[in-house]
């Protein structure tokens, strides 16, 4: 018995087309990472810039309370 050449056309297709289907699901993953690491780069840079902000005025007040400005 032989196989059909139409049968083996069709599971190559088939193969294929589920191949795709996983590599694009992994690449909608990988864009909905890297725009997670975006968001949170975005924050740990403004809590760190507002961190800086704050030492900056406790320095600031400290260097006032040593000259009696209150």
């Amino acid at each position: 018995m032989k196989a059909d050449p139409r049968k083996k056309i069709i599971i190559f297709f088939r193969s294929t087309l589920i191949a795709l289907l996983f590599a694009a699901a992994c690449g909608h993953a990988d864009a909905a990472l890297r725009e997670e690491q975006s968001r949170s780069r975005h924050y740990r840079d403004a809590y760190e810039t507002q961190a800086q902000q704050i030492a900056q005025l406790k320095s600031r007040i400290a260097e006032l309370e040593k000259q009696n400005c209150r």
